[in-house]
């Protein structure tokens, strides 16, 4: 199934952040606030810590032909402490640990939680998907990969069953 790009761009996931932060919330973290529209989805000042949160609309079993788990490159910036993001701005999120959560549906009853260090080890290892349409961009098109082995090991997957969240082995 192809991923339509404006529908992509255009995804508003407030209700996307809500969950995670209430999953969150349930697993020790405090004083979460909402960033804006272009921030950290998830942020928690005091601590220099938070969340980036994205839906995708495939599972588990792309991740599983592909033989690696990826996150959009755009999203580089909270881990690879530069000054500067690929697009010139102020990067004031160089010094933070951020989280990365992926929920694998639009009911958002799946998600993989991405552990900060797990990406940072990854963060440069960038894959190029030319199978996407050639109206997405090259940085659109480029995502960080973590091998499939290594995130079966180390990215929690949980799935909402019966109103609470379990861990999937």
């Amino acid at each position: 199934m192809a991923v339509d790009r404006l529908v992509a761009l255009s995804h508003i996931d407030t209700e996307d952040r809500e969950v995670a932060k209430q999953f969150l919330e349930l697993n020790g973290w405090y004083d979460i606030q909402m960033g804006g529209k272009t921030d950290l989805d998830l942020e928690v000042h005091k601590f220099k810590r938070g969340a980036d949160v994205e839906q995708i609309s495939y599972g588990m079993e792309r991740f599983k032909s592909h033989n690696h788990f990826r996150i959009p490159y755009r999203k580089q910036k909270y881990w690879n402490e530069q000054d500067f993001n690929m697009f010139g701005y102020f990067n004031k999120y160089k010094e933070w640990y951020v989280d990365y959560i992926q929920f694998l549906n639009s009911s958002l009853t799946e998600f993989l939680w991405y552990d900060w260090r797990l990406i940072k080890e990854y963060h440069k290892n960038l894959y190029k998907d030319d199978k996407l349409p050639a109206n997405w961009t090259t940085i659109e098109k480029t995502f960080i990969t973590i091998p499939y082995q290594v995130g079966l090991e180390r990215i929690k997957h949980y799935k909402l069953i019966d109103g609470k969240w379990n861990l999937v082995k």
